[in-house]
């Protein structure tokens, strides 16, 4: 279902509730305005997707992960849906100073997903590589019957009609920033 936020509060309200999820590390009311902003002029387009059953996974099945096993095991389940294979799905592998939780790539599809919370700029800096960038929320894990949150959920953002140009111009504008800051070896 696609999701197109029409004020900017409620865009930045949806952006805090998808990617903060009560995790005060990632407030950055900058870059949620960022973002909002993208998403109203569709340089991004968001769409929540129903998570479907999954079988709960063995031990064995989660024991190559160190942290939020269950969550990327959703995440694989979830790639394989799309046609990707197992030598195609990694994990926390090093893309734009960063560690995405899973990343996967094939021919000329490449999908990054952030398991629970994550920082606000990942999702411009990653869409500047990738064609989506997929969220899956703390929750409810599709195999429990009786669940201590509210159900995961399955968010897409993806690159918009606008977003080439979007994109080079906030490129610009962070140049222009730069520029702006005076560097110890002007007074030379």
């Amino acid at each position: 279902m696609k999701i197109q936020p029409k004020t900017l509060e409620e865009a930045e309200n949806l952006i805090f509730d998808i990617l903060n999820q009560g995790d005060s590390r990632y407030n950055n009311f900058k870059e949620e305005e960022l973002l909002a902003s993208f998403l109203l002029n569709q340089d991004i387009f968001l769409d929540e997707v129903s998570i479907p059953f999954i079988n709960k996974p063995s031990p064995e099945e989660l024991i190559q992960h160190s942290i939020q096993k269950e969550e990327k095991y959703i995440a694989k389940f979830l790639l394989k849906l799309q046609g990707f294979n197992d030598k195609e799905i990694f994990y926390e592998m090093e893309l734009k100073g960063s560690r995405p939780d899973v990343y996967a790539e094939k021919e000329a599809t490449s999908i990054i997903v952030e398991c629970c919370s994550c920082r606000v700029s990942k999702i411009i800096d990653f869409l500047s590589e990738v064609q989506e960038v997929w969220i899956l929320t703390r929750g409810e894990t599709p195999w429990e019957e009786k669940p201590l949150f509210e159900k995961m959920k399955w968010f897409i953002f993806r690159k918009g009609l606008t977003w080439e140009k979007a994109y080079l111009q906030l490129t610009k504008n962070k140049l222009e920033e730069l520029k702006k800051i005076p560097s110890p070896i002007d007074n030379l």
